[in-house]
């Protein structure tokens, strides 16, 4: 989630007391942080990334509460493209897609403007995943000259925002603030093959990109017309963005006007707002809710979510607007009526039928050697199954690919983007949230992994454990795998055994019947540093089950 902090006379001016909005908000599915005389703070879902902008909230706020009503194609885009972008071969192995618009007349008087430039930092930050995937500048138009150029270069100048001195793109990377907090987002920075993604006027750097504007085209309070880019590693994301940000501007009373991106071979006109339509089963909805809602309330209900809708048959038709960058399925639009509906209003129902059964055998197994651990000191963690690339792998020191792991489409943030192939890092990450807690500190996990092998899932069911203290050590690792391995009935050997998230010489692995069912040590320091731990660490993990293919 992401907290957004708006001032409380701005919220209340849309239209609501302070008392119904502070109502309205939980039942839009908004969570209410905190509030005080001055400030309102929410927190906002990945799924709603409109929510930021102060715009989108208004809107959202308008709709729900009947203030007004959405309109048929509302956000559309007329006239000639402002300005031209041309795009050159040189970024594709950088930062490959761009987009932009140009807005007239808007306003940023008053927090507008402190709202503006908190969306488009919170919106890179979760949807963009700390820009890696997305980033969104912001100009002054007036102070843009000519056609613009986005390339990618071994070395450059700008003027950083907030400066008066040009300085090169490396000296940037290494002493400016922003250059240092987004290194990573630059693809081979730190090798002799780096290339910097720019964008430039016919005289001028106004964009190393995804780092800092120049400060020539810096945005003030009085600024009214703008250049927007947005750039990314992802062409559904960025296309998404634009939408999204373009419908904001219109919705606010702005004028935009399409830009044209030309690259070799291709030329198109961003951004594209075209609406979506999705036919959703009367009956399913009613069936999944556990409600009848009635053809007529729910086309009420879209509206009250931002949809225009018809009656279609049995079924009705919503049109979904291009700012709703979260719906893929029908599912959401379900979602969206039951919030609608009210979640208070659907009232739960007792469970027909009595049965009778008896314990899984595999959950029988597991809460054997569940009941070992307990005896041993150690104290069962429940994790997600949900991870990143940066926890699962980078802060093990694990080399991957994107064909190794299973992937979230879309994901929303950078937190949750694969499920994990192994326990020990969530292990880990609790081990570094509790530091200040009394030692030693003992922790097990039992729980599925997943893996990819071609183009086919698999599952394995693991177990792991982690124990943090001053003279955590070889001996109690291998005291404690040895006492599990025996009551899980399996005859092994122990052997040395090398893994980068363990020290060399002190990590050894368990072999059965010719396969490698565990690995245990004592954790590498630089692991330790990753997770944020202090004290010395061993840890295990093996495989409970084989893996179960899809």
């Amino acid at each position: 989630m992401a907290v957004v902090a708006f001032d409380l006379k701005d919220v209340t001016k849309i239209g609501l007391s302070k008392e119904n909005l502070l109502k309205a908000l939980p039942e839009m599915g908004v969570e209410v942080e905190e509030v005080t005389a001055q400030e309102l703070k929410i927190n906002v879902t990945p799924n709603r990334p409109d929510l930021l902008d102060f715009v989108g909230l208004k809107r959202a706020i308008e709709n729900f509460g009947g203030i007004s009503k959405p309109k048929d194609s509302f956000y559309k885009i007329d006239g000639k493209a402002a300005l031209t972008i041309n795009v050159k071969n040189e970024v594709k192995k950088a930062r490959p897609y761009i987009a932009g618009m140009v807005v007239k007349n808007v306003n940023l008087s008053g927090n507008m403007l402190k709202y503006l430039i908190n969306f488009t930092e919170k919106f890179a930050d979760t949807y963009g995943r700390k820009r890696k995937k997305l980033a969104i500048g912001i100009h002054n138009l007036n102070a843009i000259e000519g056609d613009l150029v986005y390339t990618a270069v071994k070395e450059g100048e700008i003027v950083p925002l907030n400066s008066q001195k040009s300085t090169s793109f490396s000296k940037i990377m290494k002493a400016h603030d922003k250059g240092v907090t987004y290194q990573d987002t630059v693809p081979n920075y730190g090798s002799g093959s780096v290339l910097y993604p720019c964008l430039s006027d016919s005289k001028k750097v106004i964009a190393l990109i995804p780092i800092t504007n120049c400060d020539q085209t810096k945005v003030i309070s009085l600024t009214k017309n703008l250049f927007v880019d947005i750039t990314g590693t992802s062409l559904v994301a960025v296309k998404s963005a634009a939408a999204l940000i373009a419908c904001s501007f219109l919705y606010a009373g702005a004028d935009v006007y399409p830009v044209t991106v030309s690259k070799p071979g291709e030329k198109f006109e961003t951004p594209a707002l075209g609406y979506k339509e999705m036919k959703v089963s009367m009956r399913k909805a009613e069936r999944t809710l556990g409600v009848e809602t009635g053809r007529h309330n729910v086309i009420s209900f879209a509206n009250k979510m931002g949809y225009t809708a018809a009656k279609y048959g049995d079924s009705v038709l919503f049109y979904i607007p291009p700012y709703r960058v979260d719906i893929f399925n029908d599912q959401d639009i379900i979602e969206d009526i039951a919030i609608a509906y009210g979640y208070d209003k659907i009232m739960p129902l007792a469970i027909s039928g009595i049965v009778s059964g008896l314990e899984n055998s595999d959950v029988e197994y597991e809460n054997k050697i569940a009941r070992l651990m307990v005896g041993l000191g150690y104290t069962e963690a429940i994790n997600s199954m949900l991870t990143s690339e940066k926890v699962n792998f980078d802060n093990l020191l694990h080399k991957y690919t994107n064909d190794d792991h299973v992937s979230i489409a879309d994901s929303k943030t950078s937190m949750i983007s694969m499920l994990r192939t192994s326990l020990l890092p969530g292990l880990l990450q609790n081990l570094g949230i509790s530091g200040m807690a009394t030692m030693p500190q003992r922790l097990f996990e039992i729980g599925r992994c997943f893996s990819l092998k071609g183009d086919t899932p698999k599952e394995d069911k693991r177990a792991s454990f982690v124990s943090v203290h001053a003279k955590a050590n070889f001996a109690e690792a291998k005291s404690a795998v040895s006492a599990m391995l025996s009551s899980m009935g399996m005859e092994y050997t122990i052997s040395q055994h090398k893994d980068p998230s363990f020290i060399e010489g002190r990590c050894a692995k368990a072999v059965s019947k010719g396969k490698e069912v565990c690995v245990f040590g004592e954790i590498h320091p630089n692991v330790l540093k990753n997770f944020g731990i202090e004290e010395p660490v061993v840890a295990a993990e093996m495989i409970v089950k084989e893996e179960v293919q899809y």
